[in-house]
């Protein structure tokens, strides 16, 4: 049987179930249950888009239940490509079909939001707390080297308020030919705004997250298809936004580093980190 665990990156715990002949995913939350309500609430309400090329949706919500040491969401199982594997599978259509959605989906949450000044203590207070909580000394001095670049910034800075995903890498991702693509793991971020989804697609595109572990000849074509079709609204948000996506896509690496596990992810955010405070001019 598959086990979904292998190719998720947070704690809860994914299953295959069949519910009245249809083949499902459930997902359990042990911790954080509140949260896992709002996320699902996120997925729950999501709109479809039709981008000309494909329909994007979310997963559907079949069944969310809380009991008292858990909470479960029941969703249809989705086939489909996702995060690392879309180096192996994407033709230059599919690759440009998930460019254009993508970028459809930060036009549309962009379109639906509303400016307002954010205090940037926000972001200090968060990156303490990775500090804290990171024992790699590497990775800590990288976290803190963040921080000295947060302090520099003005008390406020004005963002885009409004709906965002929360945790748009492409594992996140899942793209069919025939029925489009989907879209699944919503979470609620500490600030809603659509500049949270172009960091974490930054993450992928640029620094490429989802194919970190991949075989050399699968990440040089990782590589190669993130440039090729880097979605547009990414490059447009960020001539609108530049220094808010910046410490957006710093805080998104930065706040990996407490829970490294292995040598290959070590060094991915070492590069990561230091190659975006490099290109980071606040």
């Amino acid at each position: 049987m598959l086990d979904l665990n292998q190719f998720a990156h947070s704690h809860d715990l994914l299953e295959i179930v069949h519910r009245d002949h249809l083949s499902c995913v459930r997902k359990t939350f042990r911790s954080d249950v509140a949260r896992a309500r709002r996320n699902v609430e996120k997925q729950r309400l999501f709109r479809p888009l039709y981008t000309g090329m494909a329909r994007l949706g979310a997963a559907e919500v079949l069944e969310f239940v809380v009991h008292a040491d858990r909470a479960e969401l029941l969703m249809p199982y989705i086939e489909g490509m996702t995060g690392h594997m879309f180096p192996v599978h994407a033709t230059r259509n599919v690759a440009h079909t998930l460019s254009v959605s993508l970028s459809t989906l930060l036009y549309s949450e962009l379109n639906e939001s509303r400016e307002a000044p954010v205090a940037t203590s926000i972001f200090r207070d968060k990156l303490d707390s990775v500090s804290s909580a990171t024992r790699d000394s590497e990775l800590k001095r990288l976290v803190d080297a963040c921080l000295s670049v947060v302090e520099a910034l003005p008390a406020e800075m004005p963002f885009p308020m409004g709906p965002c995903h929360g945790d748009l890498t492409l594992s996140n991702v899942i793209l069919d030919p025939v029925s489009g693509i989907t879209l699944i793991d919503f979470l609620d971020t500490f600030l809603e705004t659509p500049l949270q989804d172009v960091a974490k697609l930054k993450q992928d595109f640029v620094y490429g997250w989802s194919f970190r572990k991949d075989p050399p000849a699968m990440t040089i074509k990782a590589e190669i298809l993130c440039r090729h079709h880097f979605p547009q609204a990414i490059v447009q948000i960020e001539r609108m936004y530049p220094t808010q996506v910046r410490l957006l896509t710093l805080l998104t690496l930065a706040r990996i580093a407490p829970y490294v596990k292995d040598t290959v992810t070590q060094q991915w955010l070492v590069r990561s980190l230091t190659d975006c405070l490099g290109a980071t001019s606040l």
